[in-house]
């Protein structure tokens, strides 16, 4: 791990230009991260791009108030000059939809710092640490170790990753590591409440119709242990929220005291996008996997090209099959 991490300092601080990109559906810790790594690199007289493949998630526009994001057009010609692309928060080909041909062509100069447990075959040097709570805190010890300043706009871009990955703090992947570079961002001037207002009071009254309607396809299965929720294209269309707005939609269900694990699909213009969480029993990372997905122990998804039904009826049974041998010998009481 050490020399990976030697590695990319090494080509990050040889590097005049860098491009840093993330995966398709971007959240808070890829557009943090990569945010936070873009601003430090032009603090240290760096040129440095961002570029995504889609627009910027309502949630997340405030961290890019004055900065010009390059989309699909740019990528050829950014990808061609930069001394070395960064892909942020993945390393799963298939999370990176149009951008991924483009990637392999260049992949001598490509780095890939990520936390998840899935790993693919993309660029010169992986650092990959299933270990970190956030990909953002993989990039701020980078950021200390080449000493590229951070300043407040960096640290609240760390802060909102963080944020975003921990659940406010409050997952089980929250640890030391994590806190002391929240402790770090803290002296540097964020504001945890402001950043709070923005991240979840901040929401428009779409989103919450949206919310809505998914709480009424709710479904419970193996004895209120699975819980089934589904977004349809006609749901958008109805409330007027939009696809950025469902992120971490599929949480709600980990309310209900008997859930161990909760599946949210929600429909797309070319198939459907599923998200998949796990209190603490089951690896969905493992169940996203057989599927083509890949993510985190505890949460993980996927994309198929498939109508929403079909795709629930594939999910079902594979999540029923691991949730009732995850919980063998669990009590049929509630946790807490």
């Amino acid at each position: 791990m050490d020399n990976v991490f030697e590695q990319v300092c090494r080509r990050l601080g040889a590097a005049q230009t860098l491009l840093c990109v993330t995966h398709r559906q971007p959240d808070g810790d890829g557009l943090g991260a990569m945010v936070a790594l873009t601003l430090a690199a032009r603090a240290a007289g760096r040129n440095a791009h961002m570029l995504l493949a889609e627009e910027v998630p309502r949630r997340y526009a405030f961290l890019f108030a004055d900065e010009e994001v390059a989309g699909l057009p740019d990528f050829g010609a950014l990808a061609e000059s930069a001394d070395a692309i960064v892909i942020l928060d993945t390393s799963a080909p298939a999370q990176l939809g149009e951008l991924q041909a483009t990637l392999t062509a260049h992949s001598e100069k490509t780095i890939v710092i990520d936390h998840h447990a899935t790993v693919g075959q993309l660029g010169a040097v992986q650092w990959i640490d299933t270990s970190a709570a956030a990909t953002a805190v993989m990039v701020s010890e980078a950021l200390e170790a080449l000493g590229w300043p951070v300043r407040l706009p960096a640290a609240e871009a760390l802060m909102t990753a963080v944020a975003s990955d921990t659940g406010w703090l409050r997952f089980a992947n929250t640890d030391s590591r994590c806190l002391h570079a929240v402790a770090r961002w803290l002296d540097i001037g964020i504001r945890p409440d402001r950043l709070y207002q923005r991240l979840y009071q901040a929401a428009r009254p779409q989103r919450l119709k949206l919310l809505g309607r998914m709480l009424e396809s709710l479904e419970l299965h193996c004895a209120d242990r699975l819980a089934v929720m589904v977004i349809r294209l006609e749901d958008f269309a109805a409330t007027g929220a939009g696809p950025d707005e469902t992120e971490n939609l599929v949480n709600e269900a980990l309310r209900i005291g008997t859930v161990e694990t909760a599946i949210l699909l929600v429909g797309t213009e070319d198939g459907v996008r599923v998200s998949l969480r796990s209190r603490d029993a089951v690896n969905v990372a493992e169940i996203a996997e057989r599927f083509g997905g890949g993510g985190h122990q505890r949460a993980a998804g996927l994309r198929l090209a498939e109508d929403i039904d079909a795709v629930k009826d594939k999910l079902l049974p594979a999540c029923r099959r691991a949730l009732e041998q995850a919980c063998k010998g669990l009590s049929d009481t509630p946790p807490g």
